[in-house]
């Protein structure tokens, strides 16, 4: 490889990691399992809250 292609090597990796690149499969899924346990804890922390608030009110 001669010095010319190196550059034009780099310059265009430069390039594609500005651009923000592509997400592959896998990025794909942590964000989801991600996602999915956010919802979760947060329908987990509204049934512990209602729990909470009618075993104070003493409705049974």
């Amino acid at each position: 490889m001669d010095k010319n292609e190196l550059l034009r090597l780099a310059a265009g990796k430069a390039q594609e990691s500005l651009r923000g690149g592509k997400m592959n499969g896998k990025a794909w899924l942590a964000v989801l399992v991600v996602g999915v346990l956010v919802l979760l804890g947060f329908l987990a922390y509204r049934l512990i809250l209602v729990e909470l608030i009618t075993n104070l009110s003493g409705h049974r």
